[in-house]
């Protein structure tokens, strides 16, 4: 489970997407991935360390630099995060969740069948 301290910013979410793309890998490799942002290498090495300290990487010296590689995956990371959200804006309740996705149609009709359609076999698979 993400505890809240381990949560992460945009940026570091940002260097964790491209770890969960592509997997491990040195600054200079994900400098290359994230050259868009303009950050100085200090910058990322600074999110690099503050990635490390929460668990989210693991380092590995190799040579003179450093081997980064995902130790939380996307999805460890969302169910977390999606836990916290809903714990934080609807009491840990998914159906005051869900109904206000629906109700206040962020949801289309589709998207609402093909839930409960997800629903349904998951049911069916918990009967075991």
């Amino acid at each position: 489970m993400i505890m809240p301290e381990n949560r992460l910013s945009e940026s570091e979410l940002y260097i964790m997407r491209a770890f969960w793309a592509h997997g491990g890998m040195g600054t200079d490799e994900l400098g290359a991935l994230v050259a868009t942002r303009g950050w100085k290498p200090t910058t990322l090495l600074t999110f690099l360390s503050r990635l490390a300290a929460k668990g989210m990487l693991a380092v590995e010296k190799r040579g003179k630099s450093n081997w980064y590689s995902p130790l939380v995956s996307r999805e460890e990371y969302g169910r977390g995060e999606g836990r916290a959200f809903l714990d934080e804006l609807y009491g840990g309740s998914a159906r005051d969740f869900l109904a206000a996705m629906v109700e206040g149609r962020a949801l289309s009709a589709d998207e609402v069948a093909e839930l409960r359609a997800w629903l349904n076999a998951r049911e069916v698979n918990t009967d075991d």
